[in-house]
C-alpha cells in the first residue's frame, strides 16, 4: 500500500468520515446484536491479540532495500486493515461509553481508550505525511538537496554544510565510542551525534547516519525525518500511560 496517497488532507478527511459514520451507527443501531458484538470485550481481545501477533511477525521480517527504510509488512494491506479495524472498534467503544456513562466518573477508562485511539489514529492518518530524506553533506559546499526512499530528489528549506567531524575513542583500547558532527545549518553551527539528533522544528529532526571513513570524514550522511503527527501520538501515549497508572493505583487502593 502506498501510504503517500493518504497525505494531508486526504488522510484526515477519511478519518473524520470514519468517525462520523461510526457515530451514526452507534446512535441508530447501537442496540443491534451485530453492533454490540463489534464493541464487545471479546472483539477487543481478538483484535489486540491479532495486532500483537502481526507486530511480532512484522518485526521478524527483513527490512527493505536501500530505497526503503521500513519493513514492507508495516504498510501491507492486511496489517493496515487490522489497525483500521482496531481503531474503528475503539471508536465505537468510546462513543458508546460517552453516551451511556458519566464522563467524570469514568475518566480513567476514557483516558486509557482515548489515548490508545489517538496514538493509533495519529499513526494511521500521519503515515502518509511522514518523510525520511537523506542528504550527503560535505565540507566544501553547502547543500539544500536530499533524496527520498524512492531515489527522487527533494529540496530542503535550509542549507547544510559539514564543519567538523569528531570520533570519541575509548581510552582503554582506542575503539570508537561515539561519532558526532558539527553541521552548519544556514551558517549556524549545531552538534549532531549518533542517537542524539538535532530538532529543526516541532516535527523535523536531523540524525547522523554515517560518514566517509576513507577520506577522513570529508562528508557525512544525514537523515532528515519529518513527523507532523509525532506530538499527537505522544499525547495519546501519555493519556494511555496516565489511565493505566491511575487505574492500577485505584485497584491497589481498593
Amino acid at each position: 500500500m502506498n501510504v503517500s496517497w493518504f497525505s494531508f488532507p486526504v488522510g484526515i478527511a477519511i478519518g473524520v468520515a470514519l468517525v462520523a459514520a461510526l457515530y451514526v451507527m452507534e446512535c441508530e443501531w447501537g442496540r443491534r446484536k451485530w453492533v454490540i458484538k463489534m464493541r464487545s470485550p471479546r472483539m477487543s481481545c481478538w483484535l489486540i491479540g491479532l495486532t500483537v501477533v502481526a507486530c511480532i511477525i512484522g518485526g521478524s521480517l527483513p527490512y527493505g532495500t536501500s530505497s526503503s527504510y521500513s519493513s514492507p509488512f508495516q504498510t501491507s494491506i492486511p496489517f493496515v486493515t487490522l489497525l483500521v479495524a482496531l481503531t474503528a472498534h475503539l471508536t465505537l467503544v468510546i462513543i458508546h461509553r460517552i453516551r451511556t456513562v458519566n464522563i467524570l466518573k469514568d475518566w480513567i477508562f476514557l483516558a486509557t481508550h482515548v489515548g490508545l485511539w489517538l496514538a493509533l489514529f495519529s499513526g494511521l492518518v500521519g503515515a502518509g505525511d511522514n518523510k525520511e530524506l537523506r542528504s550527503i553533506v560535505g565540507r566544501e559546499k553547502a547543500t539544500t538537496s536530499a533524496i527520498d526512499p524512492n531515489g527522487r530528489m527533494a529540496s530542503l528549506p535550509y542549507s547544510l554544510r559539514l564543519k567538523d567531524f569528531n570520533i570519541t575513542a575509548n581510552p582503554a583500547d582506542g575503539s570508537p565510542t561515539q561519532y558526532s558532527a558539527t553541521v552548519l545549518i544556514d551558517d549556524s553551527p549545531v552538534e549532531i551525534a549518533v542517537n542524539s539528533p538535532y530538532s529543526v522544528g516541532l516535527s523535523e529532526d536531523i540524525y547522523l547516519m554515517s560518514f566517509d571513513a576513507e577520506t577522513n570524514a570529508s562528508y557525512c550522511v544525514l537523515m532528515v525525518e519529518r513527523q507532523p503527527w509525532k506530538y499527537p501520538m505522544l499525547a495519546g501515549l501519555s493519556l494511555l500511560l496516565l489511565g493505566a497508572v491511575a487505574g492500577g493505583g485505584r485497584g491497589l487502593k481498593n
